[in-house]
């Protein structure tokens, strides 16, 4: 059952008529001034506002509101309002945030971690899901949460190796443009359900809406929102993985892009992203050196944690790139050892999948 305040929050996010920025001017002084009785206050008509928004929030059908919420309880959702401590922390500070969300699965672990959205085009090449697979599970296993978008090719690439991680605890959350009860496409049924088990499943629309063309634009703005970084893993020059990455960097957020084929159609925006000064990432250690993660201690607890060496060599030198990635030279004069002795070292921890070889002869820890 939902909370009266609740419903107050939900008589706000209904309200039409009026600019987006002007109703949320608003509730930032509602909630500056009332805290979290911001929304019953607006609502109840206790604070100054201009005569069209205090008019457009009057029209709200609260009949409507209540039907929805009751849809919402009927579908199993939760709701998470813009006044409460629960809400992602980051979606606070876009244009225009969504004032009520509703979750399935848990969002309360979500402040507490880092998230990195990854987003292509739903007509993927078997390298662009491939790349965003494992990109995803390298980033989940190093405690990352994955956002995106649930869609056909990349987005469901990206959820499936995100919860291919063994140690995350909350490895995705995928942001819906539909009502928080459907499940689109209907092929990812079971993926839904996977998601909402170890993660959460969160969408903006009142329950029941349908998968219409101008909801996911909207839709992306969150996925941005509330990601530190958008790896775009495979897209043309058109796609809303393009408008997804455009929107993120008017958030400030990293942006992030997998080359592919230069002849190939499907990747010529990822391809242009790169041009234009997005970083070009072949693995998850990429990210992570570039976001600064790989220094947190979490995450080094669970990316970077030693395997038990046999061989002494081995071990000084994973020891050596626990501070990152670092060149063949720098390694023989940091270790003292041989050249040959240090090559041989890397080729046997590069075979057992200890280290990974970069370009330019630098080694680096296996996200």
């Amino acid at each position: 059952m939902y909370d009266e305040n609740q419903r107050y929050w939900t008589i706000l996010a209904r309200v039409k008529g009026v600019r987006r920025n002007i109703l949320f001017d608003a509730v930032k002084t509602a909630v500056a001034t009332n805290g979290a009785d911001g929304a019953k206050a607006l609502v109840k008509g206790e604070l100054s506002v201009s005569d069209k928004l205090r008019k457009a929030i009057t029209e709200v059908s609260i009949a409507e509101v209540d039907k929805e919420l009751k849809e919402a309880e009927r579908s199993s959702a939760s709701i998470v309002t813009y006044g409460d401590q629960g809400y992602p922390e980051m979606l606070r500070f876009i244009p225009s945030p969504p004032l009520t969300l509703y979750v399935k699965g848990s969002i309360d672990k979500f402040n507490g971690s880092s998230s990195v959205a990854i987003v292509g085009t739903r007509r993927a090449s078997s390298y662009g899901r491939n790349m965003a697979e494992k990109i995803a599970e390298g980033l989940a296993d190093s405690g990352i949460t994955i956002v995106s978008g649930l869609a056909r090719g990349c987005d469901s690439a990206a959820h499936k190796g995100a919860l291919l991680s063994k140690t995350n605890d909350f490895p995705t959350v995928a942001v819906l443009g539909t009502g928080i009860d459907m499940v689109y496409p209907k092929e990812n049924k079971r993926l839904f359900e996977e998601v909402i088990e170890r993660g959460a499943v969160v969408s903006e629309f009142p329950p029941g809406t349908q998968p219409l063309a101008w909801n996911f634009p909207q839709r992306n703005r969150i996925i941005a929102g509330i990601s530190e970084g958008v790896i775009v893993s495979e897209a043309p020059m058109k796609s809303g993985a393009i408008m997804t990455a455009g929107i993120a960097l008017n958030l400030g957020r990293e942006i992030f892009a997998i080359p592919g084929q230069v002849n190939s159609p499907a990747s010529s925006g990822t391809n242009n992203l790169i041009k234009d000064g997005a970083s070009l990432i072949e693995n998850a250690q990429d990210v992570l050196t570039s976001l600064g993660l790989f220094s947190k201690t979490s995450l080094i607890d669970k990316a970077q944690k030693a395997p038990a060496f046999t061989d002494k060599t081995q071990g000084e030198i994973f020891e050596l790139l626990s501070d990152g990635p670092m060149h063949i030279d720098l390694i023989i004069e940091n270790s003292g050892l041989k050249s040959q002795e240090a090559l041989n070292a890397l080729l046997m921890m590069e075979l057992d999948g200890d280290i990974e070889q970069l370009p330019g002869k630098v080694f680096t820890r296996r996200a």
